[in-house]
């Protein structure tokens, strides 16, 4: 029985190839989607479940209620972990991790850049990354100990064997010498800490400075709870450890905001589950937009099984004598369900299977446009095959069950004299329409507006020139002052470059992937005032074009400049509430000594206009380390400018990576996310309105089908073909207006809660609900016209004919 129900499947399926290709297409486009938004989705859930004791750990992050707002941060003193354990009994262990940058590793000729992390010798009792070789319990025994990861070793050791071996490892002058003791297996791509190697916390350079520090913050502190402790406990005991261990800035932040008793109202420290803290961090994603992707999936996934129904009900009226000849024959309702559900199982399946395929062929280019890590292998864990499993059987049972069911109970009678029925269309195909478009309104609403707000954030006024810029990191094997200083050299009589300056951080985010953002706080007078530093060397502001208020750029001919002297923006001043800044001292003004302001320049965008801005501070340092390199050019073709600079960079450096970008380039980078969710919904709201018109060709089909002894006679009565196309067409438009009457709110109320979150925001005009609309209302009109006009053209004499 199973075989004839296919073999009959498989010929209908032949016969009607037209019909059967529509319904795979959709298939296979909804499911790959799906796919390739479900792996996405599922890749950024997966974050740090990894380790075994994952519900007991927690990073700690600080929330201050200053004057100039609500500030959050995830770095903590150095001190603040082995406080933690001590007044906390819950704590079962508390480490301190140090994020860190790339340092040059060198051994006998190999030289090579990497990650370092610092922690404390627990780190791999706390975390479960698995160590290949050495013991992970004594790999950090020693404060010159190092670990490091699997690709590491085989790139500095190849196929020598690590252990013991010794590694120079620092950047520029400040290097140590480190012993291997372990090896580790590379970080899983679903890993918030990454690392290519792990030392001693105590080996930071600084770190006789910072170990009883309670006023830097400069790395991460986790906790382990107890087994069955109460989050909620350890949180209450961090009230009183915030007083104890921050009385000075609570005091201060007393002071500002006098009105305020508990302490807990000006400074908290909250506990984050290790799960939460990719969705947490500023490199993380947000977990609303990890839920939309999932929607979004859903949806097309939907829209694809309304599309099923509505074809398969569309080509209900072409079997129906067929039907009524296997009922008149014997054939019972289960048999025929049994069929016709059969044919939708294969349909499915062999639409399933090309998704599936087209979305394995899509992950390199879908990862390479937005930089996802999803790999198709995921699809085979246990979890992800049980889901699919599931909603592969579900669908199958709803979209291919329905039509089958109804198709079973077609009356014999009525079936065999060629009527089904006289009634229009009924509610639920009308509703399944009215779903169809208001999710397509909702998604070309979304992107439309993402498009909007993306389009005004570069729009923004950043504050400095950015055209014709070139960014070179320095890297950590080269010294990035000698550098600078043989650049000046060499480039100085050359009419193309206009001025060259080194910097401590890029602007946005260049090749080598790297951001960097240091904040400090201090108090003036009463006012806490916290602000982005940035180091900077001569001719800073030249190259950017950043304009003097007051005072003076900093200027060779004054020794103190690369000590103590500042140049702060405008709203760096007023958050100081100083009149008259110029020659000004904070950070120990009292004695005359400290930070001494020397200019004031127009507040400009260092970082993302989508974060919180801060005031800034540039200053000079005779010893701190330049790590990108800034030139602005003048040029009619800035890439043979940059040609140039790479042949005079190779030359200086020996051959040294030349990783360099033009700085609008970098820029860009700032608006990733919202690049991302702009493609992706706008790629989401086109595939959803194509399933969309497939399914509204398919209902218009049917109601032609119906109405075709109805149109021949109005044709008869002098109908003309324009009435008669408006007649029809009349009536899915109202069902599309309808729909946007539902997905219009739904959207404005969406994307206004999403834009508050924008320091710069736009504002939703209506105006953009009429384009919408008006776009969707004409692509509905055209497809129902396609078959009406047809209808409506066919002589009334093929349209009354008996049969």
């Amino acid at each position: 029985m199973f075989n004839n129900y296919l073999k009959i499947a498989w010929r209908n399926i032949s016969r009607n190839k037209l019909h059967s290709a529509i319904h795979i297409f959709g298939l296979a486009i909804a499911f790959s989607v799906c796919i390739l938004l479900f792996l996405t989705a599922y890749f950024h859930l997966s974050f740090d479940s990894f380790h075994k004791d994952k519900a007991q750990l927690y990073r700690t992050s600080r929330v201050i209620h200053s004057s100039q707002g609500i500030e959050m941060s995830s770095q903590m003193p150095l001190p603040a972990a082995t406080a933690l354990k001590a007044d906390i009994s819950e704590v079962e262990n508390a480490i301190v991790v140090n994020m860190g940058m790339p340092e040059n590793f060198s051994y006998e000729e190999k030289n090579i850049e990497r990650v370092v992390i610092r922690t404390d010798p627990d780190f791999f009792e706390v975390f479960n990354f698995p160590v290949l070789s050495g013991n992970g319990s004594s790999a950090l025994s020693g404060i010159q100990d190092i670990a490091i990861s699997e690709s590491t070793a085989k790139a500095i050791f190849g196929d020598l064997d690590p252990i013991g071996k010794e590694l120079k490892i620092g950047r520029g002058e400040e290097v140590a010498y480190y012993t291997v003791t372990a090896v580790v297996k590379d970080c899983p791509k679903n890993s918030s800490i990454r690392f290519d190697a792990i030392a001693r916390i105590q080996s930071l350079p600084n770190y006789v400075k910072l170990q009883n520090d309670w006023g830097s913050n400069g790395s991460s502190v986790f906790i382990k709870v107890s087994p069955n402790s109460d989050p909620q406990k350890v949180a209450m005991k961090l009230e009183p450890f915030v007083e104890k261990y921050y009385p000075d800035q609570l005091e201060q932040l007393r002071a500002d905001h006098p009105e305020v008793k508990q302490a807990s109202e000006l400074m908290s420290i909250n506990l984050t589950n290790i799960n939460e803290v990719h969705f947490s961090g500023d490199r993380g994603a947000p977990k609303l937009l990890v839920y939309a992707l999932m929607s979004l999936g859903a949806f097309i996934l939907l829209i694809a099984c309304f599309n099923f129904v509505n074809l398969n009900m569309a080509n209900s009226f072409k079997r129906s004598r067929e039907l009524g000849v296997r009922k008149t024959l014997g054939a019972y309702k289960g048999q025929l369900f049994m069929q016709l559900w059969g044919e939708a199982f294969l349909l499915y399946f062999i639409g399933f299977m090309l998704g599936l395929g087209l979305a394995s062929q899509l992950i390199p280019a879908f990862n390479a446009q937005f930089g996802g890590s999803i790999e198709i292998t995921a699809l085979f864990q246990p979890t992800f095959l049980v889901i699919i499993f599931g909603v592969f059987l579900l669908v199958t049972l709803i979209a291919g069950g329905y039509p089958a069911l109804k198709m079973a109970n077609f009356n014999l009678v009525g079936v065999l004299k060629g009527k089904i029925s006289t009634r229009r269309p009924g509610a639920l195909r009308n509703g399944i329409l009215v779903s169809q478009f208001a999710i397509s309104s909702l998604l070309i609403s979304i992107s439309w507006i993402a498009g909007k707000q993306l389009d005004f954030l570069r729009e923004v006024p950043i504050g400095f020139e950015k055209e014709q810029v070139i960014s070179i990191p320095v890297g950590f094997q080269q010294d990035g002052r000698k550098i600078l200083a043989r650049m000046r050299n060499e480039l100085v009589n050359d009419p193309k470059i206009v001025s060259i300056t080194g910097t401590g951080g890029n602007l946005g985010r260049g090749l080598d992937r790297v951001t960097v953002r240091s904040t400090v706080g201090f108090d003036y007078k009463q006012n806490q005032v916290s602000a982005d530093w940035l180091l900077a060397d001569y001719d800073f502001l030249k190259t950017l074009q950043i304009p003097i208020i007051k005072g003076r750029d900093f200027d060779p001919a004054f020794a103190t400049d690369t000590v103590n002297a500042f140049v702060v923006t405008e709203s760096f001043v007023k958050a100081m509430g100083e009149p008259d800044p110029i020659g000004k001292y904070f950070g120990g003004e009292e004695a005359g000594l400290g930070n001494r302001i020397i200019g004031v320049i127009p507040d400009f965008n260092a970082y993302s206009p989508s974060e919180k801005a801060y005031p800034i501070a540039i200053h000079l340092s005779a010893t701190e380390r330049i790590n990108y390199i800034f030139l602005k050019v003048k040029s009619d073709n800035p890439q043979l400018v940059m040609d140039h600079v790479a042949s005079v960079w190779e030359k200086l450096t020996d051959n040294s990576l030349f990783n360099a970008s033009f700085l609008d380039e970098n820029l860009q980078a700032w608006y990733e996310g919202e690049i991302i969710m702009t493609t992706v919904f706008s790629i989401a709201s086109v595939i959803a309105i194509f399933l969309s018109c497939l399914g509204l060709f398919a209902i218009s089909l049917m109601v032609i089908e119906l109405r075709t002894k109805e149109i021949g006679i109005r044709k008869v009565m002098g109908a003309s073909v324009k009435s008669i196309v408006g007649m029809i067409s009349i009536h899915f438009l109202k069902l599309v207006l309808l729909s946007l009457l539902i997905a219009i709110p739904l959207a404005w109320y969406a994307m206004q809660t999403w834009i508050e979150n924008y320091e710069y925001r736009i504002r939703i005009d209506p105006l953009t609900f009429l384009g919408v609309g008006t776009m969707v209302a004409v692509v509905a009109v055209i497809t129902v016209s396609f078959h009406t006009i047809r209808a409506a053209i066919v002589n009334p004499v093929e349209s009354l004919k008996s049969e």
